[in-house]
């Protein structure tokens, strides 16, 4: 490792991928793991995809659109928002808002559960395979997270939604919900 910060090209395919898709963890979420705070939710209970000016306005977006983003691992449909502090090149979003409905015990309507979303859809399990075809997992090896520097994406608009893709259905619930507790 080395204490001076590196550049390499992205891994694996970029071909028609020409945008840098970027996603980081709000540090409040550091200091409330596993209490699932009321608060939390009050202040990030919903993620935008933020678009650089030249991206929202080449592609026509508007407030309240949403847009297709694409990944050679994957697609995910995502509420977006203008940024003009933006690399012209680059989206950016929140980790971990997005929830699956039933989650943390929040009810299936839950703004997380239903506009949230997560770039990890997006994001390859491996790394490319090494000269003897091993391949190594596509994770920081300190916290097991997925690498999330190296993604390239291509966005597309969609228009006004109500709901982020992937959707799936609601998780057995395990924590009492309400007047169950």
């Amino acid at each position: 490792m080395s204490p001076l910060p590196v550049w390499y090209p992205p891994y694996g395919e970029t071909e028609g991928y020409p945008v840098h898709a970027l996603t980081q963890r709000p540090m409040d979420m550091y200091h409330s793991w596993g209490s699932q705070n009321a608060w939390l939710r009050q202040i990030r209970g919903k993620n935008f995809l933020y678009l650089p000016t030249k991206i929202w306005e080449g592609g026509g977006f508007a407030p309240g659109d949403y847009a297709r983003v694409t990944s050679p691992s994957g697609e995910i449909v995502v509420p977006v928002a203008h940024m003009a502090a933006l690399n012209e090149n680059t989206v950016w979003t929140w980790n971990a808002i997005g929830k699956r409905k039933a989650a943390w015990a929040l009810d299936a309507a839950a703004p997380e559960a239903v506009e949230g979303f997560l770039l990890n859809h997006l994001i390859s399990e491996l790394l490319p395979a090494k000269g003897d075809g091993h391949r190594y997992s596509n994770s920081d090896p300190v916290t097991g997270q997925a690498a999330w520097f190296d993604l390239k994406v291509r966005i597309a608009r969609v228009g006004p939604r109500d709901h982020a893709e992937p959707a799936f259905p609601p998780m057995p619930r395990v924590v009492p919900q309400g007047s169950q507790r």
